[in-house]
């Protein structure tokens, strides 16, 4: 049986949400009937090696010119490099043809910000993935609004939850070729990794909170709503796993607040489960979200949930697996002290969560990708 060729095409390998969902994705897809690989418009980011070690194939742009000797090898890479350069002046129209290693089937624009029109390969489907919500999120706003006409090429469109698709078809005016698929995630691998030992203390409840150091993920206010709560008399303790741009302005938060003891800044761990499994609560702070695809490990590991954006809540189903608050600070507040504090609310929340970890086989859910793959390859 002839192999369906997949090329995903990603801006970097940063360390986050995206990032790991595309991971997951790539790694769950049967190798039996997907060929895949994956173009990196920006190399050098943290998350580059996590790729290359579990054997993706990852190329960039300069990759498909290999040193030689050979002088006519080294005219072919010359018409290369010049080929590449008009690429880019064309708004990456052509690149992918020059830099591929096989001529695709479908090409998946999976999270790109620059020179989108390189997706559009002769012969090839195009899909194009939403994580955004564009109902909250300014940048998926304008882009749906905006880029209409680009984004009416596509073969198909993926949003990763229901509420993103629906501003996202509100906003674009685009309905037939929008689909909803949630991010799949190897949910046996959280599992195993949650088992793993960590060190962390234990004379008082914990608060996680997982993802990358960046405004929008709300960690300031996270920290202040912290705060406020000890100072209430509420003792717990937090810890924020992740790294990323306002980590040092969140380190300077931590000593202005005066929480240093009570807040445990873990900085990036390759493995985060253990700190989630050991935790009372996730805390999503985000002010804006698509589906997080940490929401839904949280989920698996049967974990309860307090989070101010209203996507999370497709991740509890029909289960009261947490909190979901308004999306300021005094809800979330308020949602945050009610989990640590009301011990009925908590175990119903925690055995819904733990129902509800059934739900998210990755095997599963990567299912429904491969059909859409599937269908877009078998036509003409």
């Amino acid at each position: 049986m002839k192999k369906i060729r997949v090329a995903f095409v990603n801006h970097s390998l940063v360390c986050g949400g995206a990032e790991k969902a595309l991971f997951d994705l790539i790694r769950l897809l049967d190798k039996e009937r997907f060929e895949v690989c994956l173009f990196v418009q920006e190399p050098g980011h943290e998350w580059d090696k996590k790729f290359w070690d579990a054997g993706i194939p990852v190329v960039y742009d300069y990759t498909c010119r290999k040193a030689t000797w050979n002088p006519v090898q080294k005219l072919g890479n010359l018409v290369k490099k010049r080929r590449i350069a008009r690429a880019y002046q064309a708004d990456g129209e052509g690149l992918l043809e020059v830099c591929l290693p096989f001529q695709p089937d479908v090409v998946v624009s999976y999270n790109v910000w620059i020179h989108e029109r390189m997706v559009f390969v002769r012969g090839a489907k195009t899909v194009k993935y939403i994580h955004g919500d564009p109902g909250t999120n300014p940048d998926y706003r304008q882009e749906a609004v905006e880029h209409r006409e680009l984004l009416s090429r596509f073969d198909r469109i993926v949003c990763v939850s229901q509420p993103a698709m629906d501003a996202f078809q509100e906003l674009s005016g685009l309905r037939d070729t929008v689909e909803l698929h949630y991010n799949p995630m190897d949910s046996q691998a959280v599992l195993r990794l949650s088992k793993e030992p960590v060190d962390l203390p234990e004379d008082a409840p914990l608060v996680c909170a997982v993802g990358r150091l960046s405004a929008e993920k709300g960690f300031e206010r996270l920290i202040v709503i912290h705060k406020r709560l000890l100072e209430q008399g509420i003792f717990h303790r937090l810890v924020i796993v992740g790294d990323g741009p306002d980590r040092d302005f969140l380190r300077r938060l931590v000593n202005a607040t005066e929480t240093q003891d009570t807040v445990i800044l873990a900085g990036y761990q390759e493995n985060p489960y253990p700190y989630m499994q050991h935790s009372r609560f996730l805390v999503n702070a985000s002010f804006t979200e698509g589906l997080p695809v940490i929401a839904m490990e949280a989920m698996n590991l049967g974990v309860p949930i307090v989070a101010p954006v209203p996507s999370v809540a497709e991740a509890f189903g029909e289960e009261p697996c947490g909190l979901i608050t308004a999306n300021d600070n005094a809800s979330l507040e308020a949602g945050i002290r009610t989990m640590l504090t009301d011990e009925g609310v908590y175990a119903q929340a925690k055995a819904a969560a733990q129902r509800r970890s059934a739900f998210f086989d990755g095997h599963r859910m990567v299912r429904e990708i491969e059909q859409m793959l599937q269908s877009l390859a078998d036509q003409p």
